[in-house]
């Protein structure tokens, strides 16, 4: 996993030509995305009428998370702190709902609908540091492996 990358299911199950497809995310750490170390208890009270698994269509998730992201502004106004970018509506949507590329798992049987793993494309590459560097001829001969720090 990257930095920034968010992991999530959507079933997809492909219907009759006129119906079109029925789309269903599953997060399976859902109430987590939400939760705040210096919350207000109205908003903690909020995140708990959250499930801890969601499973739903996309147009409930947007709602739902424009609901929490508003909250979470007036909680932070509230106590007079900032924001964080990760916080507000329009990065907490891009979780769901940005650019991503697909994993398509495709069942052999008729009944069983097809499900995509959706995850964002890497921002960045992996680097070397300059300690990475001196610290890989050090260990040339040694039955180590190196962790890179970037």
């Amino acid at each position: 996993m990257y930095v920034g990358e968010h992991v999530y299911l959507e079933v997809v199950e492909k219907t009759s030509p006129e119906k079109g497809e029925i789309r269903v995310v599953i997060e399976l750490n859902f109430r987590a995305e939400f939760e705040m170390a210096r919350a207000s208890q109205e908003y903690n009270k909020l995140i708990q009428w959250l499930p801890e698994v969601y499973v739903g269509k996309p147009e409930r998730l947007r709602n739902v998370i424009k609901i929490l992201c508003g909250a979470a502004k007036k909680c932070m106004k509230e106590k007079k702190m900032h924001l964080g970018p990760w916080r507000k509506h329009k990065y907490v949507q891009a979780k769901w709902f940005g650019q991503c590329t697909e994993s398509i798992v495709t069942a052999n049987t008729a009944t069983s609908p097809a499900v995509a793993v959706k995850y964002p494309e890497p921002q960045f590459k992996p680097r070397a540091s300059m300690l990475t560097l001196s610290l890989l001829d050090k260990l040339q001969g040694a039955n180590c492996q190196a962790v890179a720090v970037v």
